[in-house]
């Protein structure tokens, strides 16, 4: 993916229109946001041979379907280049719920000679839409007469150092359109997946950054092009593994790509967006075109570079001692107890990532 250079001449804060109520259950909500008030830790199987096991402390679910007030069809495309567009559903977006886990991106690149189309975020290209009595989140890119008008949605979970986090998706429309799922900070700190719609429906970029060197040259390591996948049309499970070392990817809880290049080194945050500028990457968009990003949920387990301001905070200080699986549930986005150690390991406290103390890792073996 190429570097967006982000232009913040024209940004308008959401808050700046009026607040609403909203269905959308945020992680300031008294609730639990894993859905299971035991969980003190998580574990995932990953790593090499996909059966190690990794820990992490905090745990995200957030659930677009069964929201009131989907659309049956796409809305209007943008015509207006500024951004500043407002969002066709305010009841949700423009809520404090959603505010308080999602900044909604409207910042502006223009074109160059490597990507000729200049492009704009719009908060009008994430809706909420439905189908089958079903809701989800969608963000569009369309092309416009002049310019490619895209989307992009960052959360606000800001300090990630480390994280296991997938979303059920797929991508339908026309060429030369890019989806992303990925962690981002800086141009050298990002981790991606990403749909390109010029691609055959069975190809799957992941990529750790930068892809392109100093000399302006493609790096050859940082890119893995899945193959032979299953269709990103249909609905699919996306996941990124990010751990201290290695970069693991996988499709369907199966692992499809690996990496150790330039596996990110600060704290992060993920980003999802859909979006065109004419480059290489992307391809160029035919005029009056579109294609959309389609999610249902996102599911994180994560570890923080510093504090974390939430209402699970004190249920993690107490470190590691009932350790939850979130893969492998009865119901998705509903953690399950697999272990209670009172033992060493909760009374010291937790090494974050791959715990070794007390036979921890015999524990879990065959999750």
């Amino acid at each position: 993916m190429p570097s967006f250079t982000r232009l913040s001449a024209s940004l308008l804060p959401l808050t700046a229109f009026a607040l609403a109520t909203s269905p959308y259950t945020s992680s300031r909500n008294e609730t639990p946001k894993d859905n299971n008030a035991d969980c003190n830790c998580y574990v995932v199987s990953t790593g090499a041979d996909s059966n190690t096991p990794e820990y992490f402390q905090y745990y995200r679910f957030y659930d677009f379907r069964n929201l009131p007030g989907g659309l049956s069809e796409a809305p209007g495309q943008v015509n207006d280049s500024m951004g500043l567009e407002p969002t066709w559903q305010p009841d949700l977006f423009n809520s404090d719920d959603w505010n308080y886990d999602w900044a909604t991106q409207n910042w502006s690149k223009p074109a160059t000679e490597d990507f000729p189309v200049p492009m704009s975020n719009s908060y009008a290209n994430i809706y909420l839409a439905e189908e089958n009595d079903s809701s989800y989140l969608a963000l569009r890119t369309s092309r416009e007469s002049d310019f490619q008008s895209a989307s992009e949605m960052e959360n606000h979970q800001k300090n990630l150092m480390h994280v296991s986090m997938r979303m059920y998706g797929r991508v339908v429309g026309d060429k030369g359109a890019v989806a992303g799922f990925f962690t981002f900070v800086d141009d050298d700190n990002e981790s991606d997946i990403e749909i390109l719609t010029r691609d055959p429906i069975d190809t799957i970029r992941y990529t750790n950054q930068p892809s392109v060197g100093k000399d302006g040259n493609e790096v050859a390591q940082a890119s893995v092009a899945g193959t032979d996948l299953p269709s990103w049309e249909d609905w699919q499970t996306h996941r990124i593994d990010w751990l201290p070392k290695n970069s693991y990817w996988y499709l369907n809880g199966k692992q499809v790509a690996a990496n150790t290049y330039s596996v990110p080194r600060k704290q992060s945050y993920m980003v999802l967006n859909m979006w065109s500028d004419g480059g290489e990457w992307s391809g160029n968009m035919t005029e009056d075109h579109s294609a959309e990003f389609h999610v249902q949920w996102i599911e994180m387990t994560f570890n923080t570079s510093g504090s974390y301001q939430g209402k699970n905070e004190k249920r993690a200080s107490k470190g590691c001692e009932t350790v939850c699986k979130i893969d492998g549930v009865k119901q998705i986005g509903t953690p399950e107890v697999v272990s209670v150690n009172k033992s060493a390991a909760a009374a010291m406290g937790v090494s974050w990532g791959l715990l070794a103390v007390v036979g921890a890792v015999s524990m879990f073996v065959g999750l």
